[in-house]
């Protein structure tokens, strides 16, 4: 009769979970590794705000932030360049109306429907890109 060891079927699971996991998130954290190289800072009046619902290959929702320079998202993010796992928290505080210097980050690539990615805002008095009419 044969033994067989359980043990180590579940050794070579564990580990076949491990590298699925790196291989995900790894591959996205190069790719927001990459797009935190492209920064872009703007001082913009806040025109509107809301979560909109995405289907297809990224569904979920993403909140997107409506200015008087660029439409922004606010997403969680990983990378080289840093990290935030608490969106929901900036976008939050964000204020229509009122006038922010948006530092961001990424592509904006309209037939893709990908936007900057809000890293930070600071309010500010200066005199924002463009208007909201």
């Amino acid at each position: 009769m044969r033994y067989h060891d359980d043990s180590e079927l579940g050794k070579g699971f564990v580990l076949f979970l491990i590298i699925v996991f790196v291989a995900i998130f790894g591959i996205r954290g190069c790719a927001t590794s990459v797009a935190q190289g492209n920064t872009h800072v703007e001082t913009v009046t806040i025109c509107g705000k809301e979560s909109v619902q995405r289907s297809g290959e990224n569904a979920g929702h993403e909140y997107r932030v409506y200015t008087s320079g660029a439409t922004y998202v606010v997403k969680d993010y990983f990378g080289t360049g840093g990290s935030r796992f608490s969106s929901a928290d900036l976008y939050g505080r964000i204020r229509i109306g009122e006038t922010y210097v948006i530092r961001s980050y990424g592509y904006r690539v309209p037939w893709t429907s990908s936007f900057w990615n809000i890293e930070s805002v600071t309010p500010t008095q200066q005199e924002p890109t463009g208007t909201c009419d």
